[in-house]
C-alpha cells in the first residue's frame, strides 16, 4: 500500500512532472495554471515571463484579464511605493505571499488595492516568485472577487512549494531555446540520453566540457539527473493521471526538487546539470529519451555547496541568508528570537569560517556574478565526476 498523500502533494507532483518536460515557458505556464487553479481558485491571474537583469515583462499568459486593469498594475507597479513589489519579493528569497497576509487583513493598505482591485471589485492577492538561486525568471499574481474569502496559509505554502520547480522549468526552457539559437561558443551544453543510459547525441560544447560519448557516458551525475527528471515526468507509483484513473508509473526519487546537480567539467569548471523530459517510449522497442543541459554554474548557484563545505550550521545558514537580505542585525535578532550579543556571535562565526570580514565581502562571495571556475590540483581524467 502507497502511503496517503494529501492533494498538496499531489499537486506538487503534477507541476513537477509538467516542468520536467517544459519546452516552452508559455505552454509551461498554462499547464501550470490548469492545475494550480484547481487547489488554488482565484477569479484571474496573470503568469509572466520577465528579464531576470531589468525585472520587466517580457511574456504573459493571462486568465480572465482585463487588460486595461493589467496596464494600470504595471503602471503602478513601476511608479507607486506599495506592498509586496515584485523586486522585492525576489531580493527577499519570498517565493509566494498573500497580499492579506501582508496587511493584516486590511487590503486598503495596499496602493494597487485602493486604486484599482478595489473600485473594480477585486479583492485577496497571491504573488508568487519563481527563481533558480537568486535569479528571478518569471512571476504570477493570482487575485479573487471581494466577495471571495482570503487566501488561506495552506495556499500559499502550496503555491511556494511549486515555485522553484516553475523557476526550473523557465531556466531549462530557455536553456533549450539558446542551443538553437545561440552563438557558437556561447551556446550551454546538451546530452540526450535514451531510458537505458546510452548517448543518442550531444553538442560539440558538451564534448568539450565532458569529452567524447565514452567519457561523457561514464558521467554519473548525468544519469542521476536524467533519472530525476525521469521520475518527475511519471510521476510516484499509482499516481492519478489528469482525467482521474489510475496510472502504472514506476517508484523513484523524492519529487520535492527539480531535476538537476553541479559537475566539473574536464577543465575544472564548475557546472549546473538541468534534465527535461523529451519523449517517451512507445512500447515497442522504441526508447525514450531525456536531455540533460549544462551551463556554467554561477556563484550562487555553487553558494549552498561553499556553505555545506565550510560547515555552516542551521543557524548559521539563515543568519547568512538574511544578512544576503539586507536586514539589520537588530531586525535579524528579532526575526531569529535571539539576543543581539548571540547574533553577534554567529555572524562572527560564519565570517570566520567564509573567510570574508563584512557584508559586501560576503555578498561578493556569494553574489551570482561572476561565474566561478575552480580547477583542480590533479589531471581530471583521474577524477570522479
Amino acid at each position: 500500500m502507497l502511503p496517503h498523500r494529501s492533494h498538496r502533494d499531489r499537486l506538487v507532483e503534477r507541476v513537477a512532472r509538467v516542468c520536467a518536460r517544459a519546452q516552452d515557458p508559455l505552454e509551461l505556464f498554462e499547464s501550470v495554471a490548469t492545475l494550480v487553479r484547481t487547489e488554488v481558485p482565484y477569479a484571474a491571474a496573470g503568469w509572466i515571463l520577465i528579464d531576470p537583469d531589468t525585472m520587466l515583462i517580457n511574456a504573459v499568459y493571462g486568465e480572465d484579464v482585463d487588460h486595461d486593469l493589467h496596464r494600470d498594475l504595471i503602471a503602478c507597479e513601476l511608479t507607486e511605493d506599495d506592498l509586496n513589489k515584485f523586486w522585492e519579493l525576489a531580493r527577499e528569497g519570498l517565493t509566494a505571499v498573500a497580499l492579506s497576509a501582508s496587511t493584516a487583513g486590511d487590503l486598503a493598505q495596499s496602493t494597487r488595492w485602493a486604486r484599482i482591485y478595489g473600485p473594480h471589485g477585486y479583492g485577496d492577492e497571491l504573488r508568487a516568485v519563481f527563481a533558480t538561486g537568486r535569479v528571478a525568471w518569471g512571476h504570477a499574481c493570482l487575485t479573487r472577487r471581494a466577495d471571495d474569502p482570503f487566501f488561506t496559509a495552506e495556499e500559499v505554502d502550496l503555491v511556494a512549494a511549486i515555485a522553484p520547480h516553475v523557476g526550473n522549468g523557465i531556466r531549462t526552457c530557455y536553456l533549450l531555446g539558446d542551443l538553437t539559437g545561440g552563438e557558437p561558443g556561447q551556446s550551454p551544453a546538451m546530452v540526450v540520453l535514451d531510458d537505458e543510459g546510452a548517448v543518442v547525441s550531444l553538442t560539440a560544447q558538451a564534448t568539450a566540457w565532458l569529452g567524447e560519448p565514452q567519457e561523457v557516458d561514464a558521467a554519473i551525475v548525468l544519469h542521476e539527473v536524467a533519472q530525476q527528471a525521469r521520475v518527475l515526468a511519471a510521476g510516484p507509483a499509482g499516481d492519478a493521471s489528469p482525467n482521474g484513473s489510475a496510472d502504472d508509473r514506476s517508484p523513484g526519487a523524492p519529487l520535492d526538487q527539480p531535476a538537476m546537480a553541479r559537475a566539473r567539467s574536464r577543465d575544472g569548471e564548475w557546472l549546473v546539470v538541468r534534465g527535461v523530459r523529451l519523449s517517451d517510449g512507445d512500447g515497442n522497442g522504441q526508447r525514450g529519451t531525456t536531455a540533460l543541459v549544462l551551463e556554467p554554474a554561477r556563484r550562487a548557484d555553487l553558494a549552498p555547496l561553499l556553505l555545506g563545505l565550510h560547515q555552516l550550521t542551521d543557524r548559521e545558514r539563515e543568519v547568512t541568508q538574511l544578512l544576503l537580505h539586507g536586514m539589520s542585525t537588530g531586525q535579524i535578532a528579532r526575526e531569529l528570537w535571539i539576543s543581539p550579543e548571540t547574533l553577534r556571535g554567529h555572524v562572527k562565526s560564519v565570517f570566520a569560517k567564509l573567510g570574508v570580514s563584512s557584508r559586501p565581502e560576503l555578498a561578493a562571495l556569494l553574489s551570482h556574478e561572476p561565474r566561478s571556475r575552480v580547477r583542480p590540483a590533479e589531471p581530471v581524467a583521474r577524477r570522479s565526476r
